[in-house]
């Protein structure tokens, strides 16, 4: 059970030193579920560090790689605020608590808005922001709830404040799967925030044909921008797109680790089989790509998350046998890395069929050069603003001590390099448990910018680097096609 206490109440100030962004107090023309700077100013609300808030801004002020990093890491601090609970005890989407503990576990601010199983419906309307019920399939709505929350010995630990997510995809854009230590396939869920939301149904973009004619008429698609103006211009939360991966749990799994929810899991996959049409399940989240649009990433920032124990590196191979780091700490038991385990793939290669039922053996890989210090090698200590790339995970950590969000690891953000010759900052970019086995050679943006109908002619970009509009409205391919 959550409890509540007033995190702060010392005047809101983030310097654009230390917050890597530009910056304005204000009190006026605030939306809370906007999560903007002035909703914190004017609660009373400050940063538990320079990196974990439940508030930020709209734009960096300039943009460099700490900069990009430091906003990164701010989004990923605010959407996971808490949300807030009404009276009855259920969820208001979107909107954060400002007076919510960080002990435990929660129903975070980004899991109240809307996945694309809720927007993109066939030919029916999205479902409206703000329901917390959705249709399920026929094999779902049996599933007995009570029953199979009750057999999960760690079930009282995972939020129970909105219906369960539907996880129904289960392979990357390549058409791979990620099987757990269980050979359990890893699954997807792709969220638009409310800025995301109200553009496709204002425009009535989850309608095939009305697609077309928005594109006719405007040429390509053009999700919000966000911006930190002063009045008359007036502040705006750009569009934030978000793809989640979540491993399904069993009982040996320690829930203290792992940012938890329930899911209708569909089909169920055991022992290599297609074992029952639904379940539900406790689920952990492994990976995160937060994806934002600003002002001054017109083509978006591209940051993403994963678990501290998903992989090692592949220098971290030899540590991983002796069990021990350089400087004496324990290696983790890695999620999707066993040296000697029996029946496990090849490392780094993908099954042959996501039923293939053998544990995959990944390696994590970083962009050569950006991640800059050795893992595993004693480090000196960050300071409250400092903008070393390993303090904002730091930073990360120590704000969400006493949650299992401190286990998640920014591990990059990608963008264009302005005023220059279009260069991605870093170029290469990828989460292992996502684009799992193409993670040295994968561009974020370059490959989200062939996001146009499939089969035209249009140039890239044109659907505003989002597959989604391609895959569920235009081309209605099946569930299992990842974002």
């Amino acid at each position: 059970m959550r409890k509540s206490f007033h995190i702060a109440t010392l005047t809101y100030l983030l310097s654009a030193a230390a917050a890597g962004m530009a910056g304005a107090q204000g009190t006026s023309d605030c939306d809370p579920i906007e999560q903007l700077a002035c909703s914190c100013d004017s609660a009373g609300i400050g940063p538990v560090n320079s990196t974990v808030n439940a508030c930020f801004i709209g734009d960096v002020n300039t943009i460099t790689a700490n900069q990009a990093d430091s906003f990164t890491a701010r989004i990923f601090a605010g959407i996971n605020w808490p949300v807030k609970l009404d009276d009855r005890g259920r969820v208001m989407p979107g909107v954060p608590d400002y007076t919510a503990s960080l002990d435990g576990s929660w129903t975070t601010v980004w899991e109240t808005w809307k996945s694309t199983n809720h927007i993109f419906r066939t030919d029916l309307p999205p479902l409206d922001w703000d329901s917390d019920v959705y249709p399920l399939p026929a094999a779902c709505a049996e599933v007995d709830v009570k029953s199979a929350m009750t057999d999960v010995p760690y079930g009282d630990q995972i939020p129970n404040t909105m219906q369960p997510r539907l996880l129904d995809e289960y392979v990357n854009p390549e058409g791979d799967a990620l099987l757990d230590r269980n050979g359990v396939p890893v699954r997807y869920d792709v969220i638009f925030n409310k800025a995301a939301y109200d553009y496709t149904v204002e425009n009535k973009l989850w309608n095939a044909h009305a697609l077309d004619q928005f594109l006719e008429k405007h040429q390509k698609l053009s999700l919000p921008e966000g911006h930190w103006i002063k009045p008359p211009e007036g502040r705006q939360r750009g569009a934030i797109i978000l793809k989640s991966s979540w491993m399904v749990m069993d009982k040996n799994h320690d829930p203290d680790k792992f940012h938890k929810a329930w899911a209708y899991i569909t089909p169920v996959i055991e022992n290599g089989k297609l074992s029952h049409e639904c379940q539900l399940k406790p689920v952990a989240l492994v990976g995160l790509h937060v994806v934002y649009k600003t002002q001054r990433f017109a083509k978006w920032g591209w940051g993403t998350f994963a678990h501290a124990d998903v992989a090692p590196t592949w220098n971290e191979i030899g540590e991983t046998t002796a069990g021990v780091y350089a400087d004496g700490g324990k290696v983790p038991q890695w999620l999707f890395f066993e040296r000697d385990h029996n029946g496990a793939a090849r490392l780094n290669r993908p099954p042959k069929e996501p039923t293939d039922g053998r544990p995959s053996r990944i390696t994590s890989f970083y962009p050569p050069g950006y991640y800059a210090e050795p893992i595993g090698i004693a480090k000196p200590a960050c300071s409250d603003t400092d903008q070393n790339f390993r303090c904002f995970n730091e930073r990360l950590a120590a704000g969400f001590k006493n949650s299992p969000l401190r286990n998640y690891r920014l591990h990059g953000t990608q963008w264009e390099l302005l005023n220059s010759d279009g260069r991605l900052v870093p170029e290469i970019l990828g989460n292992a448990t996502m684009e799992t086995y193409s993670q040295s050679t994968s561009s974020c943006q370059t490959c989200h910018s062939y996001a146009v109908p499939e089969q035209s002619k249009a140039p890239r970009g044109t659907l505003d680097f989002l597959f989604t509009f391609n895959r569920d409205v235009l081309q209605r391919s099946t569930p299992l096609q990842s974002k």
